[in-house]
């Protein structure tokens, strides 16, 4: 952890905002800070605001762990920030229960930007947003090993905040290819090396189990399937037919794997999924329930991207829906954080419009619980989950 003479950044403005993220042009003096350095955050009057992790090549100069003045932040703090985050997982919310994949840290939700931590199966996945956080990694290793001993830690970076950050390439030993995680009675294969996220979308298990009363008897399209989680339960849950389609050979090899060892029977293509709906409307092909997990169309903070990214969901649904028999169930979803749930729903919408469909919205959903919202964050609320009934 930093020593505990904290520099000091001083805000051009007042602090009247709580959220987490200061940006670049608020900041007025920074003599003797360095990226990644822990810091004194103070006002235009010189009043001190809090602490946060400091880098000046970020948008994003300011990540703020703390909102009033205190002692210099330290491993004591840091460890008792990750076990207060894995309380409420394995004590309040009781996850060990139904399963052994799910979320520890949720970044600005556990009051830790930058960092996220799953568990994923008998190991821990790290991954850093922020340069500041690998300066910690020390003091996180430390912290997890207490809370999970003899449980591998494994490291990531996500690669877009990488280049924004900063930040150093790791030179750790690279975690097993695969790991197994259990939910709700089934067994899955994990990626842990390379898959999306830390290979096994724990952010979609109540949506999955939400969905299983309404695919009951009907034939369903898994979109985007990854490593076949939906497709799976689906069948599990007495879909009358299955069909997973997903662009990623790798994810795919996995899915079918998935299938195999739960006793399913799922048919799996590899595809661009606009390419295949276009394909599967000319040809005349139907199903009665359709799942749309697409991976980020909008990447950027902020509005990067926006104005394309919502073009790409009302095309995908446009075309999910001129597939969807009448009075098929349509769940379509965005993990996209600068999409907000109400730009989402306008894009389902003008897709609807478009397909000369109408829907009802039957929920409304976000991810499960051990991925809690920050009021004071809305980017912790990224994924937006809408079941609907196309009539």
């Amino acid at each position: 952890m930093p020593s505990r003479q904290s520099p000091e950044v001083r805000l051009g403005t007042s602090r009247t905002s709580d959220h987490p993220w200061v940006f670049r042009k608020m900041i007025r003096q920074a003599d003797r800070a360095f990226p990644g350095d822990l810091v004194r955050v103070l006002d235009r009057s010189g009043a001190e605001v809090g602490q946060a992790l400091f880098n000046p090549r970020s948008q994003i100069a300011l990540r703020m762990l703390t909102d009033r003045p205190g002692p210099p932040l330290d491993d004591a703090w840091l460890a008792g920030r990750l076990a207060a985050a894995d309380r409420l997982r394995r004590e309040i919310l009781g996850l060990e229960a139904v399963t052994d994949a799910y979320r520890i840290v949720h970044s600005e939700a556990d009051g830790l930007s930058g960092l996220v931590v799953d568990r994923v199966g008998n190991a821990l996945s790290v991954e850093l947003f922020s340069l500041g956080m690998q300066a910690w990694l020390p003091g996180i290793r430390s912290g997890l090993e207490a809370l999970y001993p003899g449980f591998p830690v494994h490291v990531r970076l996500d690669k877009r905040a990488a280049e924004l950050e900063g930040m150093m390439p790791l030179t750790s030993t690279p975690p097993p290819r695969t790991g197994e995680v259990h939910e709700y009675g089934l067994t899955f294969e994990a990626d842990l090396a390379e898959g999306h996220k830390t290979g096994f979308f724990c952010d979609q298990r109540d949506n999955r189990q939400a969905l299983l009363p309404l695919v009951r008897g009907r034939t369903v399209l898994d979109a985007f399937c990854h490593t076949g989680a939906f497709g799976i339960f689906a069948a599990k849950a007495g879909a009358a037919e299955v069909m997973a389609v997903d662009l990623d050979e790798k994810a795919l090899a996995i899915a079918k794997r998935n299938a195999k060892r739960n006793g399913t029977e799922v048919a799996f293509q590899q595809a661009d999924m606009f390419d295949f709906l276009r394909a599967a409307a000319g040809a005349g092909r139907r199903w009665q329930a359709i799942v749309l997990d697409p991976s980020k169309f909008a990447r950027g903070r902020g509005g990067e991207g926006l104005e394309s990214a919502l073009r790409s969901y009302e095309d995908i649904n446009r075309l999910a829906l001129s597939v969807l028999e009448p009075g098929g169930i349509l769940l379509t979803c965005s993990c996209s954080g600068a999409v907000s749930e109400e730009a989402f729903g306008a894009a389902v919408h003008r897709a609807a419009l478009m397909a000369g469909r109408r829907i009802q919205v039957l929920m409304w959903r976000g991810a499960a619980a051990d991925h809690p919202v920050a009021l004071h964050c809305p980017e912790t609320a990224y994924l937006k989950a809408l079941f609907c009934r196309a009539e």
